[in-house]
Parts: structure tokens; sequence; C-alpha cells
């Protein structure tokens, strides 16, 4: 997305230099034949030159106003994602019950689970033998560049010995610390699902190898599962369902099906803005709203130099080069915002939102080594 308070005259020249470029030649060919070679009959009247440029502008006007709602309803969906995402980490860190499954009946869990990435969600995650393999895979702790500490490292051994002692505490008292203390597993997992989601979405949506964005979001278990799914995101949605439908198995209580139909709420919400996603993504604006234009605008540029030149003669090219920029300029300025997801330079700037949901959701789980807020280059935020 271009922001900033200039316009780079390089993406201006890349679309609009070699045609402006074109017809100003064009119009300077029709001057000298007028001038010099007394080519009088190439001259026009002016009236239908002009009533065909109103028309154009009134068709351009219409055509980008529609290319314009497509990029601003992606804006608005990306920006409901960050609000859904901050609510779904916030009723993760209130609402879910900090309890275990026990090991009787996670058997049964994993045996009733119909696919290898639901497998992954039912397992018993919370052990010593999880909590190594989230060090290693999941970037639960990150250095200061934000790469992911590696079990081997000083670090990631000192968290790993941390986190052993926490959950030898946690089994001997038969329970998880009340809201507002330490984190558990089951949240940090799913909170970190939830970043998992968004890169995934912004790498789906632009055609992108999602794997290597996602993967310090979950277990390597989880990933290998992942790999099998055709739409990733709506894959990390199911797999987050299936895992709260894990945690709250164990529990009855008019308080538990809230919490659970509030939880389904968020995630048909977050479902939903995948699909809006997807339709702006596979349904293009109708070509005919995009030949016509295009072929309307440059036949106009093209006769345009024939209905002034009686009246400007040597002026007329520079004439045409102000009036070739204009219309080609709006031509190319709907063509480029009506595709919205293509990374682009009017692309919606996926990658900072999603930069953006993982401080704050890393932040709502007491992390304080994070990565920095994405910042503009020379003008463009992606």
């Amino acid at each position: 997305m271009i922001v900033g308070g200039k316009l780079s005259w390089d993406i201006v020249l890349k679309y609009t230099g070699r045609p402006v470029l074109m017809h100003v030649v064009l119009a300077f060919g029709v001057v000298v034949a007028y001038q010099l070679l007394g080519a009088w009959w190439l001259a026009v009247p002016a009236l239908p030159v002009t009533v065909l440029a109103a028309a154009i502008g009134v068709l351009l006007a219409f055509r980008n106003n529609s290319a314009y709602d497509r990029w601003w309803e992606a804006r608005t969906l990306w920006g409901a994602l960050v609000n859904m995402s901050r609510s779904f980490a916030r009723q993760v860190l209130t609402f879910l019950p900090r309890t275990e499954v026990t090991s009787a009946e996670e058997p049964s869990l994993v045996q009733a689970a119909s696919s290898s990435l639901l497998r992954t969600a039912v397992e018993r995650a919370a052990t010593v033998r999880g909590i190594a393999e989230l060090v290693a895979s999941d970037g639960a702790v990150r250095d200061r560049y934000g790469k992911a500490l590696n079990r081997d490292h000083p670090e990631g051994r000192g968290l790993l010995a941390t986190l052993e002692t926490q959950q030898m505490a946690r089994e001997s008292q038969g329970r998880y610390g009340g809201p507002g203390h330490s984190i558990t597993e089951d949240e940090r997992e799913l909170v970190y699902a939830q970043i998992g989601f968004v890169n995934a979405l912004r790498c789906h949506l632009r055609q992108q190898d999602p794997f290597p964005e996602i993967t310090p979001f979950f277990r390597a278990s989880v990933l290998e599962a992942l790999r099998e799914e055709k739409n990733v995101p709506s894959a990390i949605l199911i797999w987050v369902a299936t895992r709260l439908r894990r945690i709250y198995g164990q529990h009855q209580g008019p308080d538990d099906v809230f919490r659970l139909v509030m939880f389904d709420r968020t995630l048909t919400e977050l479902t939903n803005i995948l699909g809006a996603c997807e339709r702006i993504k596979n349904t293009p604006i109708p070509l005919q709203y995009d030949v016509l234009p295009r072929a309307m605008v440059r036949a106009y540029l093209g006769i345009l130099p024939l209905g002034v030149v009686a009246d400007l003669a040597w002026l007329t090219p520079f004439v045409t080069a102000i009036i070739a920029f204009l219309f080609i300029a709006m031509d190319s300025v709907g063509r480029d915002v009506e595709t919205p997801f293509e990374d682009g330079v009017s692309d919606t700037p996926m990658t900072a939102l999603c930069r953006t949901i993982e401080i704050n959701l890393r932040q709502m789980l007491g992390e304080s080594e994070l990565p920095s807020p994405l910042q503009p280059v020379d003008g463009l935020l992606y």
C-alpha cells in the first residue's frame, strides 16, 4: 500500500510513461503532417472529441468506484481480522478452563479423531516432552531479531528447565493457576495458532508457500499434518475448534457451554473473513469492465490530436501529453486497486497487519522479546 505524503515518480512512470510517450509521438507526427506537409484533411471538428471525453470520464469513474469498493472491502476485512484476533486471544486467556485432560481420557480422544491433523489437536501436548517440542519448534521465545530460539541454544535450555519445573508444580497441584498467573500450554498453543492462521491467510491470498511463515507457531506434528491440507487457513480453524472441544470435553455446566459458544462465534467470524477474502480474490471485475475502458481511452487519445491540431498547432503534443497522462493514470489506478491481494503497490498491507497481530497477541502472553513493527520502504507498506 502506498503511504506517506508523496507519490513516487517511479511508480507513476511505471504505469503511465510508455503509453503517454506513444501518444505524444503520435501527436507530434500529426502536427508535422498538418503544418509542414499540408495534410489539412487530418483536422476533425473538436465537438465530437469533447463529447467523447466526457463519456469516457463517466465510464472510468464508474469502473474506478467499483475497483475502490473491492480494495476498501479488503482493507475492512483485515481490520476486522485484527480485532477478531485480539478478541480470540482475550477469550483464550480468560475463558479457557485451566485443567488437563487425564492420561486415561487421551487414548479415546486420539482414536476418535478423524484425520492426522485432528489427532494432533486432541493428543496430550502439555507434557515435558510436549514442552520440549514447543520450545524447539514454535518460537515461543525469540532473540531480539525475532528468530526462534532452538532448544540447544543456552537460553532455550534455560527456558526448558523453567517450563519443566512449572509443569511438575502444576501436576502436583492437579490444576493450573488462575487468570493473570502463568500461561498454560493450551493457551499458548491456541494463541500461537491464531498468529499462524493470519499468516497462513496472507500467504493463501498471495499464492505463496505458507509454511516458512507459520513454522514458528506450531508443533512439528501439527505442521506435518497441515502439509496434507489444500486450504491451510481453513484447516487451522478446524484444528483450533477440535482443540477447544478436547479442552471443554471434560467439563459440564452452563458456564462452560456459554464459553464454548462464544469461541464458536469467534471462529465463525474468522471463517466468514476467510471466505470473504477468497471471494474478492477469486472473483475479478467482469472482463467487459476491464477491456472497454482501456479500448475507449486508447481510441480517444488516438483521435485527440486530430481534434485540436487546427487550433493548437505546435502545442498539440504538449496538450496531448497532459490529457493522455490524466486518462491513462485513471485507467491504471482502477486496474491496480481492483486486485488488493496480489502483493502489488496498492495491495492491502497484510504483512504489516500480520506483524501487528503477532506483537499484540504475544504481548498478551506476557512475552517481552517482540518483533518490531514493519516500516514503509520507499513509501510502500506491504
